[in-house]
């Protein structure tokens, strides 16, 4: 494990298996900012929207506020050498650097986060979520989209990301179909909460359109598919569930 010099200020949110969940107080680029950390107890294989498979002990959700998104928008540098600003705080703390990590990024603080936890006999998952859905939720393929990636260059807005950690030993397909429960469980989420797209209020949205997800593999009792007939893969659905529509209510303040 990342031995990590604790001098940041930081909300302890909470120790979920053996995994710490803090909230960590930083200076971004000169502007006050918050950082979820979740610290692993050692490396662990993952899944991940914005990475592709990574292995590491160190997962950070960044609020990127507003006063920096014309900084996040300079296409002068890559998008590493970006957020390895935006969290350089945290990185020195954790003694580690920006590509040695797995993160995800939002608009929104992190202190409004939601986690479930499903415990089953010898198994379980933690989901932990932040939901922003106020400006860029939308029906998806039906609603038109607002942006274009260009070599490696693209905006961001509001998101939901889910992270989903799990003891079980989430084989390559498993890391991949759990994507589908996940994404399927945050769509119950949205209909639950009858949250609507921001393009076009008739329609119920199926997400932000920047949507991020992280799927963390354990070290115990192997698992090769967690579809909604399996028992993990309907405990990773409830608890995304859970985990999502208290986050949205969070952030909308009820």
């Amino acid at each position: 494990m990342t031995t990590i010099d604790k001098k940041l200020p930081r909300k302890q949110i909470g120790n979920y298996q053996g995994i710490d969940v803090d909230v960590v107080y930083h200076n971004a680029v000169g502007v006050p900012a918050d950082t979820l950390c979740i610290d692993l107890p050692e490396k662990r294989s993952m899944l991940s929207t914005r990475h592709g498979y990574k292995v590491t002990d160190v997962i950070c959700n960044c609020h990127v506020p507003k006063t920096l998104w014309d900084y996040m928008h300079d296409e002068s540098r890559c998008w590493q050498e970006t957020y390895g600003q935006i969290i350089k705080e945290v990185l020195e703390e954790h003694g580690t650097t920006i590509e040695d990590i797995a993160f995800l990024s939002t608009g929104l603080n992190q202190e409004k986060l939601a986690i479930a936890e499903e415990v089953y006999e010898e198994f379980w998952v933690l989901a932990i979520t932040t939901a922003g859905v106020k400006t860029n939720a939308m029906r998806v393929g039906v609603d038109k989209a607002t942006g274009i990636e260009r070599n490696g260059k693209f905006e961001k807005i509001g998101t939901i990301n889910n992270i989903v950690l799990t003891n079980a030993i989430l084989e390559p397909p498993a890391l991949a179909s759990s994507f589908i429960t996940i994404t399927e469980a945050k769509n119950v989420a949205l209909q639950e909460l009858d949250i609507r797209s921001a393009y076009d209020p008739t329609r119920l949205a199926t997400g932000t359109g920047t949507d991020q997800i992280i799927t963390v593999s354990g070290l115990e009792y192997k698992y090769t598919y967690v579809g909604g007939h399996t028992k993990l893969g309907e405990m990773m659905a409830v608890a995304v569930t859970r985990s999502t529509v208290n986050a949205i209510r969070n952030a909308r303040g009820y």
